[in-house]
């Protein structure tokens, strides 16, 4: 069984036997998402910015954990005090393997609304146990992920730099995950839509939004039916 906590925005844990994976501890606001002492295996920050990276390095360091990213992402935690040791640099399409992981970043990107232009986000194709995720942080491109098998697609509808509704839904129609999570939206009335549309038009995708401190188990029952379950 998998276990997919949400801490809001786009902070996620995926938890499988003793292996715990955070993605985007990030800071909103000013305040972390996730709590320092929060204990992980691995780390990731899909992008340098401070929604992502957020207290990456603290908890990190505080749980001894792995740190990935691409290089500028590790540079930003480096600076802030994470190991170097425990720091490992992504490379697109370049698998990362831990026992019962695999996790294979590819190059996609989100637009900086402060300054113009890109920034390179890393979307994760994240094989877990039986589980196959994928997690698109803060993306507005889909890359390859339309043609990926995945049990759960978990990505951005909130606009701002990222995907906007109809985007996330047209690559749930696409890509065709079993499970659909939306994250990161400023108004409740993104993942409403979301929900409602891929409803509609998903071809056997549920979606599933989760609010703060939810937890979602997924899981294979004998072999070949999948469940899940929203707590």
């Amino acid at each position: 069984m998998l276990k997919i906590v949400y801490f809001g925005k786009t902070s996620f844990a995926l938890e499988y036997n003793e292996t715990t994976i955070l993605l985007n501890p990030g800071k909103w606001d000013g305040e972390s998402v996730v709590p320092d002492d929060f204990n992980a295996r691995v780390v990731i920050a899909t992008n340098q910015s401070d929604d992502a990276v957020g207290n990456a390095a603290t908890i990190a360091v505080n749980s001894k954990a792995w740190f990935l990213g691409n290089q500028g992402t590790v540079d930003k935690v480096s600076e802030q005090g994470a190991k170097p040791w425990l720091l490992h640099v992504l490379q697109p399409e370049v698998p990362y393997e831990i026992p019962d992981v695999k996790i294979t970043p590819y190059s996609l990107s989100r637009i900086d609304e402060v300054e113009g232009g890109r920034i390179e986000n890393l979307g994760l194709y994240i094989e877990i146990g039986e589980m196959k995720v994928g997690y698109l942080g803060d993306s507005v491109l889909r890359g390859p992920f339309e043609q990926f098998d995945m049990d759960v697609l978990i990505v951005p509808v909130g606009g701002d730099g990222v995907f906007p509704v109809k985007d996330a839904v047209s690559l749930c129609i696409d890509a065709q995950p079993r499970v659909g999570i939306p994250m990161r939206w400023s108004s409740i009335d993104d993942p409403l839509k979301f929900s409602k549309y891929v409803q509609q038009f998903g071809q056997g995708t549920v979606p599933v939004v989760m609010a703060p401190n939810q937890v979602l188990e997924v899981s294979w029952a004998a072999g070949n039916e999948f469940r899940y379950e929203l707590n």
